[in-house]
């Protein structure tokens, strides 16, 4: 169910990615006319902006510039989470084997540090997963608080 949760979000990311294109595409189309001083009498207000752009222009375009910042730095957060989780699951898997070469060992035939190893990575490997569980029910939190 995660993996499919994952994907989803994935696939939603890769159409804001798009959208956050196409709006980057318009924003380097817009042009700004920059006037220079010399030319016009001193008594002129001279105004950086493209003369043929309204305040509503602007205002929109403000807002566009600040929906796809939001969307950017949900992007960035979730693409954490993900790199956390992947070093997780390398780091339990790891310990899992480490484990397995142990476990495999009779038991007759292990000395004392090998029991004392099993104990430890069963700790570290019980504190890895439920690290990555609070991972989990974080970015839950997060999409949970997005949608809203």
């Amino acid at each position: 169910l995660y993996f499919i949760t994952f994907f989803i979000r994935h696939l939603k990311a890769i159409k804001e990615v798009r959208q956050i294109y196409r709006s980057v595409e318009t924003l380097t189309r817009t042009k700004w006319t920059w006037f220079g001083l010399a030319c016009l009498p001193a008594d002129d207000v001279v105004s950086m902006a493209d003369s043929t752009a309204t305040v509503e222009d602007i205002e929109g375009e403000l807002f566009r510039i600040e929906r796809i910042r939001d969307i950017l730095v949900r992007r960035e957060s979730e693409l954490r989470y993900m790199m956390d989780d992947i070093q997780l699951c390398k780091e339990i898997t790891r310990l899992k084997k480490e484990l397995q070469k142990l476990v495999s060992i009779p038991d007759k035939d292990k000395s004392k540090e090998d029991r004392a190893r099993e104990e430890e990575l069963l700790l570290q490997i019980n504190k890895l997963v439920e690290t990555r569980d609070f991972l989990v029910d974080d970015v839950e939190f997060e999409r949970l608080r997005c949608a809203q």
